[in-house]
């Protein structure tokens, strides 16, 4: 559960309303207006992920009480140790880095990283060496990148995304160079995917009624698509006849054919009947028709798992995941499974011959 004194108190204050769903809108206006002399932004994201993970309730005065915050001088949650810091400007030239990126054609999703990457080396140069990013040293620059892996625990991929977005800004917008080689040769944590079996995907099925929400699951495990892809995914790009999906500027902006099952073709015409070949095959009712967040599918895998009781904690990638592994312990080969895929490189779906099934490959414990 999420901890927070002022989420406490506000809990407290409403013990009468028997459950925290029941807790209203105006309810909690009149909390923030109680409080608005001590109450910081980090509270309201602490209070907010309460009720919209916990609870699974949404709240329209959330989106009030931010505009508020953000018309304030104090509103951002520091990236260094979540306290509300004063307001710091972006990078000289943040906005020229951004639309370098968007000429260059990088996906939406990209771009918003690695810009995120860039504020938040800008933001720590700002509170730690009291210079931003363009007066920055070799050497702050070193420990920058020693406070990710040591202070945050960053992964190597993430780190990486620090990397590029840093040399990016240097090379493309300041037309100078550093010496990020530091970076390189770092060792990796070799995490084997999470993969769930045959008998855990047909419970997880089984235990969504919503035809939508099934069919969103279904279609992410028996196709391998990403969830970005399955959020993009629009009525023109799926053949009904063939049972296969045409990816359209997947990730690194490359298109691909991949497959769906069978079983499924009736739920995925449904949701096809009466649209345009351009509208988005799974339409949000909440954005008037538009793509759907990533986060209300993770909302519907997490709360299936938990009905199924499967313990593995699996995300929308892991049913991709799966995919790879149960077509793996069909025979299919790893190069026909890098197609798929959309893998640059065969070593990449290597992965999979980890997790496969060692019964499937004949092999049995001594014991």
């Amino acid at each position: 559960m999420v901890k927070n004194s002022f989420l406490d108190l506000l809990l407290e204050s409403c013990r009468h309303r028997n459950h925290p769903k029941y807790i209203s809108n105006e309810d909690i206006r009149e909390f923030f207006r109680e409080h608005e002399k001590d109450i910081g932004y980090g509270d309201f994201i602490a209070i907010r992920k309460y009720f919209q993970e916990e609870v699974m309730v949404k709240r329209r005065v959330f989106v009030e009480i931010e505009k508020r915050f953000k018309s304030d001088p104090v509103v951002r949650v520091s990236p260094l140790d979540g306290r509300d810091v004063p307001v710091r400007r972006y990078p000289p030239r943040f906005k020229e880095c951004v639309e370098l990126l968007k000429l260059k054609r990088y996906s939406r999703k990209t771009i918003k990283i690695y810009s995120s990457a860039l504020l938040a080396a800008n933001e720590w140069l700002l509170e730690v060496r009291n210079r931003d990013i363009e007066g920055a040293s070799q050497r702050d620059l070193q420990d920058f990148f020693l406070y990710l892996t040591e202070g945050r625990g960053l992964s190597l991929s993430s780190m990486r995304i620090h990397r590029f977005s840093l040399s990016f800004y240097y090379r493309h917008v300041l037309n100078r160079r550093v010496d990020l080689a530091f970076v390189e040769g770092l060792r990796e944590s070799k995490h084997l995917p999470v993969v769930l079996s045959r008998k855990e995907i047909g419970s997880l099925l089984g235990a969504i009624d919503n035809l939508k929400h099934r069919t969103m699951v279904a279609l992410i495990y028996s196709s391998g698509l990403r969830l970005s892809e399955l959020l993009g995914l629009r009525v023109r790009d799926v053949s009904l006849d063939e049972l296969t999906i045409h990816v359209k500027e997947g990730k690194g902006r490359k298109d691909r054919v991949t497959i769906f099952s069978e079983k499924i073709r009736e739920d995925v015409a449904r949701f096809m009947r009466g649209k345009d070949p351009g509208e988005h095959l799974f339409q949000s009712t909440a954005r008037g028709g538009g793509a759907l967040s990533g986060r209300s599918v993770q909302k519907v895998l997490e709360r299936a798992l938990k009905r199924a009781g499967i313990a593995k904690k699996a995300s929308p990638h892991d049913l991709r995941h799966s995919f790879a592994t149960h077509l793996l312990e069909d025979g299919i080969s790893i190069r026909h499974i890098q197609l798929l895929l959309g893998h640059r490189s065969i070593a990449t779906t290597s992965i999979y011959t980890k997790v496969s099934s060692p019964r499937l490959k004949g092999i049995r414990s001594p014991l």
